[in-house]
């Protein structure tokens, strides 16, 4: 079967360049996947810190908006206070209030 030990390493050499090609290829597609996931990583720590961001800034204005509720509330019931004091009451039961209440 080997008349011709020409065509056995022709053979094998062909294979080597094979496997180089194959090994060259490999390589590069590694390298340029590796370069593509450290990009996915950084744009996922950027949008982590964004995410963050507006998390904190929405419990923010969460606080704030309780707060601004609480002083509606005590707004209102100072309104009605001053309506059932100039409305209702007489001058002796206003001074009163005002006077036991402190």
């Amino acid at each position: 079967m080997i008349e011709n030990g020409n065509s056995i390493s022709t053979s094998s050499k062909e294979i080597r360049e094979s496997l180089g090609q194959i090994k060259h290829y490999l390589e590069k597609n590694i390298r340029t996947l590796s370069a593509e996931v450290e990009r996915k990583d950084q744009e996922i720590n950027e949008l982590r810190s964004s995410l963050e961001k507006a998390r904190l800034q929405a419990e923010g204005n969460s606080q704030l908006m309780n707060k601004l509720l609480g002083e509606l509330t005590k707004l209102q019931n100072d309104v009605e206070w001053y309506k059932l004091t100039y409305e209702k009451r007489s001058l002796l039961g206003t001074l009163r209030q005002k006077l036991f209440r402190k």
